[in-house]
């Protein structure tokens, strides 16, 4: 999940004094200036924090940005994107792909000597298992990812280390979509009875024919199980690192492959530490006590208030503050299908009622840039003249009145009218436990919605349940962000109405049939200019309706223990590469066999 801005002077300021501050070398750690080479060494583990447990570790049937980061060292793409350039390489796939001058048919040619990590040769079969996987319609959590693929209506294989896709009309982005979004699944691991043999690309593309075959049914449930998300046993791919232990609530443990077919080659693919470790820390304030007492060695974001009040690096010198900008955005979702929210002038209204400057200041700490747009404001598609949600009480009142809220009885709450029944404005605010700059946020937000007469309560639940409920569209509203990656805006996935049903991510139940004429237009489009007039206009069809209350764009505050050399960050997902990290023989604390 992949701009120029009107920067307030003080978040200008802020920000540079910080990320200037968090550039200067810290205490003196004489340990961490002595034995220690330019050359990069094998060895030791490295312990990251990660606020929850991800939902799952299956690329197909799983959305969430925290198990991207761990399945990412498991699975690999036939086409990787280079950290430091942000353009398309060569991975499994000996090439980028030969593409038919009509953009309907797009030929990757294998390289022949990739392995899975259980030592059997990946091939094409492998390649056309996965498509087949992901084109299942009746596998209901492989819909966020299966949008991408609605074109698809073809793949084969004339030999072992050719695949030759077929799309039934253009899509801007094929090379990507096709090359870089889904990793490749080994078939004798996750299809043993061969049921995907048993069932045609054609019937991947019509519900009705899927649903009266026998073998589709049963791979999809087979495929969609719990099992099928976390099982060391199963949870095979070709990358550099392995699943070794999953333990719920703690830790997910992946060690090395030492037979990895692509070595050093793929500069993504280093892989010099023994072991990576993602443990989990529900609470914030506790990961950075375990920080404090070396049990993490990085957390990759820190609450504003608590890295700049509670992390002294001159009395803990071990410890290297940092940041790093993510191309993430955070906003608050809106669930159009709950009544109170369903015309767009509340909506309207509610984004003037969310003062983002005193937001930035008080809980971001200048850790943030405002944004408007769920298009990310580094790519020129941006669209940086659209209107700005200022907070404004005034505007706000207006609006809602506009649309039809009063106090009708009196007592301090807004109400109206909905379908002959008198309704109260009121709502819940859903944010996942744990994360406190959300729920920092919430409780701002229902202080300053009651001084216009709307009831907001503030309730924390369990990671899962946050995921679960968004699928489900179980809720009123939410704080949420989506990560922006390094390629051509596609806006379908959030946005198209048809990603409401079947546990798509268009959570909010966006619903617009402007915004998807542009989309399925943008989609079909190769000329750079026509494309870029159209996502302008998309964006103005969704600042115009606000499905979404746009917040920021985030600033990283993170920090990692000084022992850990080569930490560098970049713009694609997740901002950094654990693999090229590398701790000095003399310094590292764990060996293999721990």
């Amino acid at each position: 999940m992949r701009m120029l801005l009107k920067l307030h002077y003080f978040s200008i300021v802020f920000i540079a004094l910080l990320l200037n501050s968090c550039s200067k070398p810290e205490g003196n750690n004489a340990q961490n200036q002595t034995n220690i080479g330019t050359k990069p060494e094998k060895g030791d583990w490295i312990i990251i924090h990660q606020l929850s447990d991800p939902e799952g570790l299956n690329p197909i049937t799983t959305s969430d940005a925290g198990a991207r980061n761990v399945f990412s060292k498991i699975f690999e793409n036939l086409l990787d994107i280079d950290y430091a350039t942000s353009q398309l390489i060569p991975n499994i796939a000996s090439s980028l792909p030969t593409i038919s001058d009509d953009h309907l048919t797009y030929t990757f040619k294998l390289k022949n000597n990739v392995k899975f990590s259980d030592g059997k040769p990946l091939t094409a079969k492998d390649v056309v298992f996965t498509m087949k996987a992901v084109k299942n319609p009746l596998l209901i959590d492989g819909a966020a990812l299966r949008n991408y693929y609605e074109s698809l209506v073809d793949v084969t294989s004339p030999d072992d280390y050719t695949v030759i896709m077929t799309l039934n009309k253009p899509y801007f982005i094929a090379n990507y979509v096709l090359g870089n979004n889904v990793p490749i699944f080994p078939k004798h691991i996750f299809d043993p009875n061969n049921l995907t043999d048993k069932y045609t690309f054609a019937e991947t593309n019509s519900l009705e024919k899927a649903q009266t075959n026998s073998a589709m049914k049963e791979f999809a449930e087979w495929f969609g199980s719990s099992e099928r998300k976390r099982d060391v046993k199963t949870m095979v791919g070709s990358g550099p690192y392995i699943l070794e232990e999953w333990r719920t609530g703690e830790s997910i443990r992946l060690k090395r492959d030492d037979n990895y077919w692509n070595g050093s080659n793929n500069p993504n693919a280093l892989s010099y530490p023994d072991k990576l470790v993602f443990k989990t820390v529900n609470d914030r304030n506790t990961a950075l006590t375990t920080m404090k007492n070396q049990a993490l060695d990085f957390i990759e974001y820190m609450p504003p208030k608590l890295y700049v009040e509670s992390l002294d690096t001159s009395s803990i010198p071990f410890l290297k503050k940092t940041s790093y900008t993510y191309p993430v955005y955070s906003y608050i979702g809106w669930n159009a299908s709950r009544p109170i929210f369903a015309d767009k002038r509340t909506r309207q209204a509610l984004s003037h009622l969310v003062d983002r400057d005193r937001l930035i200041k008080s809980v971001m700490l200048g850790f943030a840039v405002p944004t408007s747009s769920p298009v990310d404001y580094h790519l020129p598609e941006y669209n940086k003249d659209l209107p700005v949600y200022d907070y404004n009480t005034d505007k706000a009142k207006k609006l809602l009145t506009e649309a039809g809220w009063g106090d009708s009885d009196n007592n301090g709450i807004l109400d109206k009218m909905i379908n002959g029944k008198k309704v109260d404005f009121s709502f819940i605010f859903m944010v996942n436990q744990g994360n406190e700059m959300r729920q920092n946020i919430a409780i701002i937000l229902r202080d300053e919605f009651k001084k216009v007469g709307i009831n907001v309560e503030v309730q924390p639940i369990d990671w899962s349940v946050f995921l679960e409920n968004s699928k489900a569209h179980q809720f009123d509203a939410y704080i949420g962000a989506w990560v922006q990656d390094p390629q051509p805006p596609d806006l379908f996935q959030l946005f198209h109405s048809s990603q409401i049903a079947n546990r798509g991510s268009n959570y909010v139940g966006f619903n617009s049939k402007k915004a998807d004429d542009l989309i399925e237009g943008i989609r079909l489009e190769f000329d750079a200019k026509k494309r870029t007039d159209m996502l302008m206009e998309l964006q103005r069809v969704i600042s115009d309706e606000q499905p979404y209350t746009f917040l920021w764009n985030v600033v990283n505050p993170a920090v990692y223990h000084k022992r850990i050399q080569g930490v560098k960050f970049y713009m694609p997902r997740p901002g950094y590469n654990p693999n090229e990290w590398w701790v000095p023989k003399t310094m590292q604390k764990y060996n293999s066999a721990n």
